[in-house]
């Protein structure tokens, strides 16, 4: 892979991870603000808070891969599949920045799950 695509992958990944801190940071903050009211309310704050969680988990998730991409391209590691260690394709890393395998790979991953 050229050091411009490199790059222009790795400032996406670091967008990326921004906007998701912040995410993860506005949502928690959504959290500790429900006030209970009456049963009603009290019920949709229950139900709006398991929502939000379930968000802030995904995105903790993401946010794992992020980082664990970005310490790969500081290990020279990035753009290798885990799995069969051939480089993984261009295209897949546009579309996903933090994939580990290779398409032919994660094929096999996901047909054997």
């Amino acid at each position: 892979m050229d050091e411009k695509t490199l790059n222009e992958l790795k400032s996406r990944l670091i967008y990326l991870r921004n906007e998701i801190q912040q995410r993860i940071k506005d949502n928690n903050d959504r959290v500790r603000s429900f006030e209970s009211g009456d049963e009603g309310d009290f019920s949709n704050s229950i139900s709006y808070k398991d929502l939000t969680y379930n968000l802030i988990e995904k995105d903790r998730t993401q946010l794992i891969e992020i980082e664990e991409a970005l310490y790969r391209m500081e290990n020279n590691t990035y753009a290798i599949c885990e799995r069969c260690k051939e480089p993984i394709e261009i295209e897949r890393l546009k579309a996903k920045p933090t994939a580990k395998y290779c398409a032919k790979c994660k094929h096999i991953i996901e047909s054997h799950s």
